[in-house]
């Protein structure tokens, strides 16, 4: 939502200051987003590669068929 958020999760801290100085802390992990990815493109990868397999054993097996 866009909003700060104590660690404590107290919302609306009237003791809460934004200081100079100081970097905000991202909310993601890029090292974890990143393994994630390489994950779901591996995945991807491998079911386009049995879709492609599955058609050629169909053309295959249509071949065999039509020899008969």
């Amino acid at each position: 939502d866009g909003f700060m958020r104590s660690k404590s999760g107290v919302e609306n801290d009237p003791t809460a200051k934004v200081m100079s100085g100081y970097l905000e802390q991202s909310n993601v992990n890029t090292v974890e987003a990143l393994v994630d990815m390489i994950s779901l493109q591996r995945k991807y990868e491998m079911q386009v590669k049995m879709m492609e397999t599955s058609q050629k054993h169909e053309q295959k097996s249509d071949q065999m068929l039509s020899l008969r």
